[in-house]
This record gives C-alpha cells, structure tokens and sequence, in this order.
C-alpha cells in the first residue's frame, strides 16, 4: 500500500489522514488564518522601489484624489424628497435659488416683444405665472417659459414641473428608463425627450467651453497625456467608394492635464477607410495631429506623454515628449530572441530650457486611458446613435461633460447650464 493512502476500512472508521509540513525550507502548512504569519503571507511578490515611490504620477496637487469622491459620503444639494414634497410655489422657488429656472419679471414679453412681464402671480389654477403688461397681448407665462429642459405645457396632458424636476435629478444619478417610468408614472416619450434635451444642452455647452481651456502657459512645466480611440465602426458595404475598402470609422483624439478633469478637450478625427477584417483604423496621422498641437500645446512649457505612435514624436515647440509601449516586443538578448513585456508606466528624465535641475516624472498614458474607460461606459451604441450619426456626437460631449463634473454636484451643474443658455433670449424692454 503506498504511504499516505488509506484503506477502505480506515475509511469507515473515520481515521483522518495527516497533514505533512513539506520539506526543506519552512513554510507555515496549512497557511495561518490570522497573527504575524498571515501577514507575512499576505506581503505582494514584488515591492515597488523607494526611487519609483518617490516620483508621483501627478507631480502637481489635484483638487481631489486620485481615486475620486466617495459617492456614498458626497450629498448633493437637493434630494428626491425636497422636489416631491414642495408646492408650486416651492418648487420654482426652489430651481430659481439653484438656478436652473431664471426669473421672467421684468423682461420683454417672448409673445408680443413689446410689453414687458410682471412678477409671478398665483392664477386660476393655482400656479404662479408672469403676465405681460401691454393691453393688446396681456398673456400669462409659466416660470418655465422657453426651458432649455422643462416642458411648457397646460392641461390634462402636461407634466407639472415638480415632476419635471425629479425625472431630471433621476436622470443625473444616471437611473435607466424603464426604473423612471416605474418610479415616476411617465412616457417613456418624455423621458427621451429630456434626455435628447440635455445631451444637445451640454454639448453647446462644451463646444463652448473648450476654446478656452489652455494647456501650461505658466512657470512651470505641466504633464499632459494624448491619446486616440475609436468608438463605433460601420460597414458601408456596395455604397463603399473602394469595394476593398468598406468600413468606416468614429476616431477621437484627447488631450487632457494631469490632475485636472476639466480640461479633457475631445477632437473627431476622419481616419481612412480600412479592410472588413481590420482590427482598427490605425494611429492619429500627422495632418490632422499637426493643427491640434498647434492650437493648445505649441509654447505653452508641455511635457507630452504618448503611446508609441510616431506622429507623436513630431517637433513641436515649446514641448518635450516622452512615450511608453503597450505592446510586446521581441528582443535579442545574449545572442536569443525573447519577448519583452510591455510597459505602461516609466521613470523618465527631461532637461527644459530655463530650468537647471533635470525633471524627473513618470511617463504613461494611465489617465486618458481612464477617461476612454469613462466615455464608453456612458455611450450607448444603436441604430439611432452609430457612426457619424449627431447623436452619437451629442451624447459623447455630455459624456465630456460628466468627466468634467465627476466630482461636483451635478445638480448645481447643471443650473449654470440652464443659466447661461436662458441669458440668450431673455431680454430687456
């Protein structure tokens, strides 16, 4: 019988079979549960060095971790509870101190153009309204009048603006349709209509805000990461202009500051068409890299980070430029071949001009790599929304804009939105 085994009897008895330590150097068996030997066990295989841990990724203090806002512990301004609860005076009251409804008193009419609107008086149906002064229009205007988001509406039919409220605070917390049609008791044509709404309100509003976000320009150098994705492919198949050649693809290019959110700037790229088989479009090219880098990195005091795409490596004024390898390459070492792993992240050393001691940072592309993360995440690819299509665009400039807003209070957010675009129209007599 060979040793350790047991027989059938020794079975049915109920005789245990015994646990050996293994031998040679000691290693604690069966592995300890808790004390200094779980500890130990517990230590990771390989231990980063003090030089790497003396270099941190974002060299200039971010406004929050890098790990983000603890969502369970970060309350926002307003809660469903305050929005259903409030009367009608209440809850304009309410979204005229967060800003998201701007007051109608004393602007020109928007029906006739030449009375101007009263303060806010309770009606007949016991919902305060703004009526115009001239004696031939004298018209009543809810205090959503021209809403960027709400619905203006009278009747059976309408949907009161407390309602209105709490569906777009659902739709900030990202809550799914079919959860705010059970929640709240309304069409799902109202609940795409606010999306729709708020997607293309934000999208104005990021296209605006972009051409004043400026990389560096300041004394000291700062990091900023480029990178491309693609999003959606179509194939275009007989309506292909070269028949080897049938697909079509949606390529962005990023740029974005390390430690600052807000200044991810997103640019839709027309990469060539490629074979049915591709594995994608490829890298950025250099005419549509060139502008780009003119325009926000040229002279500003930038160290760039890349991937190992060659555009990249193009001169630019006023930027120095570092890159690492996502993929493996095949070396020869001591006269045979192996494969080299590829590295994400490196210890680099730059020398500027008009700064004597060297800089020392680490190169990677780990952040805009998150932000791709974040954008896919909240783009949902179907028929409506696909490649070229204004709605995949519209719905990735809003996604743009939550990675801006991630750590805020999106509610609040979102009334400097409907303030600034309000201010368009609501004009003086």
């Amino acid at each position: 019988m060979a040793k350790g085994s047991r027989t059938s009897s020794q079975k049915r008895a109920g005789v245990r079979k015994i646990l050996k330590r293994p031998a040679g150097k000691f290693k604690p068996f069966p592995a300890p549960k808790r004390g200094k030997g779980r500890a130990a066990l517990k230590r990771p295989a390989v231990k980063k060095t003090k030089a790497w841990e003396n270099v941190p990724y974002t060299r200039q203090p971010a406004e929050v971790d890098p790990t983000g806002l603890r969502m369970d512990r970060h309350v926002w301004k307003r809660s469903m509870v305050d929005l259903l609860k409030a009367s009608d005076k209440e809850i304009i009251n309410m979204l005229l101190q967060d800003g998201l409804l701007t007051s109608w008193e004393g602007k020109l009419c928007p029906r006739c153009g030449e009375g101007t609107l009263s303060k806010a008086k309770i009606d007949v149906g016991g919902v305060p309204k703004h009526r115009c002064n001239r004696f031939r229009c004298q018209v009543y205007i809810n205090p959503h009048h021209l809403h960027p988001l709400f619905t203006d509406g009278n009747g059976s039919g309408s949907t009161s603006l407390r309602i209105q409220a709490a569906l777009l605070l659902l739709k900030l917390n990202k809550v799914s349709h079919p959860v705010i049609h059970r929640l709240l008791g309304i069409n799902h044509k109202s609940i795409e209509l606010m999306e729709k709404k708020l997607c293309d309100l934000r999208k104005r509003w990021v296209e605006h805000q972009e051409k004043g976000i400026n990389f560096g320009g300041g004394p000291k150098w700062c990091d900023v990461e480029a990178d491309e994705t693609t999003f959606d492919r179509k194939d275009l198949k007989a309506l292909a202009p070269d028949k080897n050649l049938p697909i079509v693809w949606e390529q962005w290019c990023g740029l974005v500051k390390r430690g600052d959110p807000k200044s991810l700037v997103l640019k839709r790229l027309v990469p060539r068409m490629s074979e049915k088989r591709a594995p994608g479009p490829g890298a950025i090219r250099k005419v549509e890299w060139a502008p780009l880098a003119k325009t926000y990195l040229q002279d500003k005091q930038v160290i760039l980070h890349t991937d190992a795409a060659k555009t990249y490596k193009m001169h630019i004024p006023g930027v120095v430029h570092d890159n690492v390898i996502h993929a493996k390459k095949r070396v020869k070492i001591n006269g045979k071949w192996r494969w080299q792993n590829p590295s994400y992240v490196r210890i680099v050393t730059h020398k500027v001009p008009g700064v004597k001691k060297p800089i020392k940072c680490k190169a990677g592309t780990q952040i805009i790599d998150r932000a791709w993360k974040f954008l896919k995440d909240r783009l949902p690819l179907n028929q409506n929304c696909k490649v070229g299509s204004a709605a995949l665009r519209a719905k990735l400039r809003s996604a743009q804009y939550e990675y801006w807003h991630k750590n805020d209070d999106l509610w609040l957010a979102t009334g400097v939105l409907c303030s600034w675009e309000m201010v368009k129209f609501q004009l003086r007599p």
